[in-house]
C-alpha cells in the first residue's frame, strides 16, 4: 500500500489560489496567525497550508526567529502548518497585517491586492491548501517553511524550522523541467481566468504540494525523526504499511512486530522514536480519521462504521471516538452536517 497517498486521500487535501499580489516598495506584510487561517480562508477546515509563488523581482521573508531570507523570481514558498511569517521589500520595516489590506477571501474569484509605497513592484500568486482533517504525524514532520528555487536549470529544495535551517539544501537534477512548466501554468491560470480556471488552479496547487511532500520523504527525511522518517525505516515503514492496509484488523504489537520482522520491544522503541507514539496509539488515531471520513461522507449507520474501523461494538466505538475526538460520533456527524449546510 502507498501510505502517503492513502493519508492524503482520507484527509482530503484541496488547493486554491485566492489572490494575486502587487506590492510596491517599500512594503511589509505579516500573515494571519495559524489559528485564524481557517476562519479567514476555509471555515471548517482543520489544517491550512499557505504558499506563495514569486513572479518577479525579489523580497525578503522571515518566519519565527529566522534571519531574513532572500526570495527571487520563480521561488515557491510553502508553509505546511500555516506558520505566521513576514514578507517585505526591506528587512526592518514594520509590517501591516494581511487582513487589513485583504479583508475577505473569495471562493468565486481571484482578487488583485495592491499595497505599498509606489516604488519597484513585486508580484506574487498566493494560495493555500486545506484539509478536512489535520493529520498531525505528517504536518508535524514537515519543516515550518520550505523554499523551492530554480537555479541554473536545477531545482533546489531549501527547508527551515522557525529558528534555523532544517536541513542542508538539496539539489534535484531531474525535476526542473516539469516544475517550471507546472509553476508557469499556475501563474498563467491565475492571471487569465477562464472556463475551469478554479478547478485547474486547485489541481495544480495540490500537485505541487504533493511533490514537495514527496521530495521531503525521499531526500530530507532520512536520518531524521518524524512520520516521514518512519515511512523510510525498513521496520517502522513496514508496520505503518500494515496498519494502513488493514486498519480494522485486531492488531497486537506482537503480531505487528512478527510481520515487520523485528522484535516486539525493538519495534515499540523504534516506532516511538520516529513517529512519536506507540503503534497501537497510532492505530487508534488513524481509525478515528477513517471514522470521521465515513461519518462525513457516507450514510452508513454507527454500527457499520464501527465495524469498518475495527471496533467490535457500537458502544466501544462511541467510547473511543468520544475520548479521542472530543464528542460522540453521532453528535460530531450532526455538527459537521450543519456546518456544511451553513457554508
Amino acid at each position: 500500500m502507498d501510505v502517503l497517498s492513502e493519508v492524503l486521500r482520507v484527509i482530503r487535501v484541496s488547493g486554491a489560489v485566492h489572490f494575486n499580489a502587487g506590492f510596491t516598495r517599500p512594503w511589509s506584510v505579516v500573515t494571519s496567525p495559524p489559528d485564524l487561517l481557517a476562519s479567514r480562508l476555509m471555515p471548517g477546515a482543520e489544517a491550512i497550508t499557505l504558499f506563495h509563488l514569486a513572479m518577479n523581482a525579489g523580497c525578503w521573508v522571515t518566519c519565527g526567529k529566522l534571519e531574513p531570507i532572500r526570495i527571487e523570481a520563480g521561488d515557491v514558498l510553502v508553509f505546511p502548518r500555516g506558520d505566521q511569517h513576514v514578507m517585505t521589500s526591506d528587512p526592518g520595516l514594520s509590517p501591516v497585517t494581511i487582513a487589513s489590506i485583504f479583508p475577505k477571501a473569495s471562493a468565486e474569484q481571484i482578487t488583485w491586492v495592491k499595497h505599498g509605497g509606489g516604488g519597484e513592484e513585486t508580484r506574487f500568486v498566493c494560495g493555500y491548501l486545506h484539509s478536512d482533517q489535520r493529520f498531525g504525524p505528517l504536518l508535524d514532520a514537515m519543516p515550518a517553511f520550505i523554499c523551492v528555487r530554480l537555479r541554473n536549470g536545477k531545482v533546489i529544495l531549501d527547508a527551515f524550522s522557525d529558528t534555523a535551517r532544517y536541513a542542508e539544501p538539496v539539489t534535484l537534477d531531474q525535476e526542473a523541467g516539469w516544475w517550471q512548466a507546472a509553476t508557469g501554468q499556475l501563474i498563467a491560470e491565475a492571471m487569465r481566468p477562464g472556463p475551469g480556471n478554479r478547478a485547474m488552479l486547485a489541481r495544480l496547487s495540490e500537485l505541487l504540494f504533493m511533490e514537495v511532500v514527496r521530495w521531503q520523504l525521499i531526500h530530507v527525511a532520512e536520518g531524521r525523526r518524524g512520520w516521514l522518517a518512519g515511512l523510510n525505516d525498513p521496520h517502522v515503514g513496514r508496520a505503518l504499511t500494515l496498519l494502513h492496509a488493514e486498519p480494522a484488523r485486531p492488531w497486537t504489537v506482537e503480531e505487528l512486530a512478527d510481520c515487520a520482522a523485528i522484535s516486539r520491544a525493538a519495534l515499540g522503541k523504534r516506532f516511538v522514536e520516529l513517529v512519536g507514539e506507540a503503534p497501537m496509539t497510532y492505530l487508534a488515531g488513524w481509525r478515528m480519521h477513517l471514522a470521521r471520513r465515513l461519518l462525513r461522507d457516507s450514510s452508513l449507520n454507527l454500527a457499520e462504521i464501527a465495524s469498518r474501523v475495527g471496533y467490535e461494538s457500537e458502544a466501544a466505538f462511541n467510547r473511543a471516538f468520544s475520548r479521542l475526538v472530543g464528542a460522540p460520533p453521532g453528535t460530531w456527524r450532526q455538527s459537521k452536517g450543519l456546518s456544511q449546510a451553513s457554508a
